[in-house]
């Protein structure tokens, strides 16, 4: 799956929804849904707001009703977003928690990025994943 965009300017510890709300990138989905661009949709954690353009998962749904039905398939999309960073830290390395960037924040922050449009041009160019223990 390629990788639509990365803000990596924020450490680990940082909460997503915060990273969110600082972003502008909220804004700016806000801004297009309420011009009339509809057609998108994103996925979202328990920890974000339901928008009409960010599907969060419902709380507590109770067993074998629709909204547990869409709790699981949510879970299934989170999942694909879950394997990308997965095979990003795995094609890179130095991106695993244990091989921490010892660079300033803005260092850092472009090393991120770069690795994200590299993981992109192989995904273009047809490159095999790397297996995980190589």
């Amino acid at each position: 799956m390629k990788i639509r965009y990365v803000n990596a300017k924020f450490g680990g510890a940082n909460h997503d929804s915060h990273i969110w709300n600082v972003s502008g990138m909220d804004n700016f989905f806000e801004t297009k849904h309420r011009s009339g661009e509809t057609a998108f949709k994103l996925l979202g954690d328990a920890g974000y707001p339901s928008k009409p353009w960010l599907i969060t998962p419902k709380r507590n749904p109770a067993p074998n009703t629709p909204e547990a039905a869409f709790n699981k398939n949510h879970s299934l999309g989170r999942e694909i977003v879950e394997r990308t960073i997965g095979l990003l830290k795995n094609r890179f390395r130095c991106l695993l928690g244990a091989r921490q960037l010892h660079y300033t924040p803005v260092k850092a922050t472009q090393i991120t990025n770069v690795c994200c449009i590299l993981h992109n041009m192989c995904i273009a160019y047809g490159l095999e994943e790397p297996s995980s223990d190589e």
